[in-house]
């Protein structure tokens, strides 16, 4: 049996400590400067990030979808006015307990009048089209911006032509993956919309490229 491990994180797109090496890789992967070790005790890896074990910041395992045909996407959207440009971050958390991360950015003059809303939307629409690309009959996205659940339950009349494309865009998605919903807060330390939020920042910083301008475009093509 292989020895249990604790990875501390004292740089990355989210710090503390996790369990797995999955996790880890979730939370360090395309940080600049990320700073991370493994310790055999937990209290060793307290000690590297300098904090009481009580006070760390450590993994829920109950976020993970126990269904295996269910995918759990955490989205959340930012924006640059100095560049005109939005972006979304999106955490995947898989049954198996594995974690990936996708993040990407644009710069459409139209696209960006909706300033972070525009990475929202996005966001949840890379979610669903990653979902059904890998092979999940369902996903739940987590989000903290209202629109991105009641533009598509119609709960929020869609005024502008880009929210009228990503309701219809998700309502034609929901005949082939089955799409839910849930809210969480904003910026109250929920740990996973915490790393798409940081995901999101990041990416208003690296050049536009794939896969999201090219899904910013298809939005827009609808």
């Amino acid at each position: 049996m292989a020895t249990k491990k604790f990875y501390a994180v004292k740089k990355g797109l989210i710090t503390g400590i996790f369990e797995t090496w999955e996790e880890c890789k979730g939370a360090v992967d395309g940080f600049s400067g990320a700073e991370y070790k493994s310790f055999k005790t937990k209290e060793e890896a307290c000690a590297y990030l300098g904090v009481e074990c009580s006070g760390s910041k450590e993994k829920l395992q109950d976020e993970f979808p126990k269904e295996p045909e269910l995918l759990v996407a955490y989205v959340d959207g930012s924006y640059e006015h100095s560049l005109l440009k939005y972006a979304f971050g999106c955490v995947f958390l898989l049954p198996d307990r594995r974690i990936f991360i996708e993040k990407g950015s644009g710069n459409n003059p139209e696209s960006a009048k909706l300033r972070n809303v525009t990475g929202e939307m996005l966001g949840a629409m890379f979610a669903v089209k990653w979902a059904m690309k890998n092979g999940f009959s369902r996903i739940e996205i987590r989000y903290d911006y209202e629109g991105v659940e009641k533009w598509v339950t119609g709960a929020w009349k869609s005024k502008t032509e880009l929210t009228q494309k990503y309701a219809e865009a998700m309502r034609s998605w929901s005949s082939k993956i089955g799409i839910s919903f849930t809210k969480v807060a904003a910026h109250t330390n929920v740990y996973y919309n915490e790393m798409a939020d940081q995901l999101a920042k990041e990416a208003l910083l690296q050049p536009e490229g794939i896969p999201v301008t090219r899904l910013a475009d298809e939005m827009e093509a609808i």
